[in-house]
């Protein structure tokens, strides 16, 4: 991967063992020095059920904290939090309100980001 480019992780399911397996999926990828991965690089894009996962409440938000803090940008789509009642000040520390989660995936592909749909 070049540096100029990055990664998009695209979560949208709201199973609590498909977003364990995505949190461990991204960790991996990070770890694994076959594909070097600044945290930087990575963009996490959560729509959908899934976004209930971002939020200071969850069992992870711990980990949410912590990816965030390393340089992973966290986005949770705006229109998926409205329409399941959840408002920005219940997000963890760490993730950001977007307007739009499919929008944001997109103009990271246009920007050449690797696309990666978890799970």
């Amino acid at each position: 991967m070049s540096a100029s480019s990055g990664i998009v992780v695209h979560i949208t399911s709201g199973e609590n063992a498909d977003w364990r397996m995505a949190l461990r999926n991204i960790l991996n990828l990070y770890e694994d020095e076959s594909v070097p991965t600044a945290a930087e690089a990575i963009t996490v894009v959560v729509n959908g059920d899934a976004v209930r996962f971002l939020l200071a409440s969850a069992p992870e938000a711990t980990q949410i904290n912590q990816m965030a803090a390393a340089g992973v940008q966290i986005n949770a789509c705006e229109g998926s939090l409205d329409r399941l009642g959840f408002a920005s000040a219940a997000l963890a520390d760490g993730a950001s309100r977007i307007p739009s989660g499919v929008a944001k995936v997109v103009r990271c592909q246009k920007r050449g980001d690797t696309y990666l749909k978890l799970p």
